[in-house]
């Protein structure tokens, strides 16, 4: 049964990270220091988590501005 009536589409998933982005962007980011400790705690040199910091910081920031760009398009472009 085909509806000829126009609904505006609502987007669910860029609703989510808009209201959750910044917290899930900070969550995510720690993933890869937790993942070196991982490492060091299995034996690993100690000089591993040097880059897992590193990864992480470049990782929270990357999905920070992704999360912003994505806001920004939200208010200009969606429908309310």
């Amino acid at each position: 049964m085909a509806s000829n009536e126009y609904k505006i589409p609502t987007y669910p998933v860029v609703g989510f990270l808009v209201r959750h982005g910044i917290l899930l962007s900070l969550v995510l980011g720690v993933v890869p220091l937790l993942a070196a400790a991982g490492l060091v705690a299995s034996g690993w040199a100690l000089w591993v988590l040097v880059p897992g910091a590193g990864a992480s910081v470049v990782l929270a920031t990357l999905l920070i501005s992704y999360i912003e760009v994505l806001r920004v398009i939200s208010d200009t472009l969606m429908p309310k």
